[in-house]
């Protein structure tokens, strides 16, 4: 067993700084190998590709939900396919958390402060003017293959 005295102490963590530092050059190396790699490019590539696809085909279903507003067509079908617009329901959004009353606030657990959507709704149901709140809806393109 070897002898604790400040030389092995300074020996001992200045040999472990040492590889620390040898191993870290190492894996920064490898990483700037990995980064330059063909597979990564492709990898970079095909990522980017769907990226472009993805965002192709939201800019064609807003074309087509434009065509069919302006049309004022709900749906058609053509060729066993059904296009048509779909309207999600409506989903209360809170602009600024800060300026709702207290008594929509529930408190669940001491740390944990719950929102009464259900209340806002209902307030708002019976025409309630609430300038820190208000609802939207999403509207989709649907395509059905019939």
């Amino acid at each position: 067993m070897k002898e604790l005295t400040t030389t092995w102490l300074i020996s001992e963590l200045s040999e472990i700084q040492s590889k620390k530092l040898e191993y870290t050059n190492l894996i920064m190396k490898l990483e700037i190998e990995l980064e330059e790699s063909d597979l990564v490019r492709r990898i970079m590539k095909w990522k980017q590709l769907l990226k472009e696809l993805k965002e192709k085909e939201i800019e064609t279903k807003n074309n087509g939900l434009k065509v069919l507003e302006s049309a004022n067509i709900e749906k058609f079908e053509s060729n066993g396919v059904e296009i048509r617009r779909k309207v999600s329901i409506w989903r209360l959004v809170i602009e600024d958390e800060s300026l709702i009353p207290e008594h929509y606030k529930e408190e669940v657990i001491k740390t944990t402060i719950k929102i009464d959507k259900k209340e806002i709704k209902d307030n708002l149901k019976q025409w309630e003017i609430i300038d820190w709140v208000k609802l939207e809806q999403d509207i989709t393109l649907e395509v059905k293959y019939l």
